[in-house]
């Protein structure tokens, strides 16, 4: 299970049917902050019932599912300042049960926002393994 972050609703949309059409087997559903149905669809990816859930940085704060894996698509784009990406990748790995998740950056180029990030979500995990909150 994963949650698919998108820099826009466009780039979401035309992946969805992407990845509908190469993983058929399973559900998929994309939201966005219009989206008349994304609490239904947030309950829904909470519950089990969503394999991928593609959304934009509405997801990227507030909000908990058990053993996710994150993937931020574009990561290079303006929209994903550090702090956002600091944000994003902590949806993966927020549950006791499922502490571990990959959180992966797709992009052309590596920035300096991806550069910070990756420096302070490692200090933030190395500050949580001393403290023990986190096994190693």
């Amino acid at each position: 299970r994963f949650l698919l972050f998108s820099p826009n609703i466009k780039k979401m949309q035309e992946l969805e049917k992407i990845v509908q059409s190469e993983f058929f087997s399973k559900t998929i559903a994309s939201v966005h902050s219009g989206d008349p149905e994304r609490q239904e669809k947030v309950i829904a990816m909470r519950k089990g019932e969503l394999d991928f859930l593609l959304c934009t940085t509405i997801l990227e704060r507030g909000v908990t599912f058990t053993d996710i894996d994150v993937l931020v698509l574009g990561a290079e784009d303006r929209t994903f300042t550090e702090a956002a990406l600091v944000q994003i990748s902590g949806r993966a790995g927020r549950h006791r049960d499922y502490p571990t998740g990959q959180v992966v950056f797709l992009y052309h180029s590596l920035t300096r926002d991806m550069k910070r990030a990756i420096k302070q979500i490692k200090k933030m995990n190395q500050l949580a393994r001393q403290k023990g909150f986190v096994l190693s």
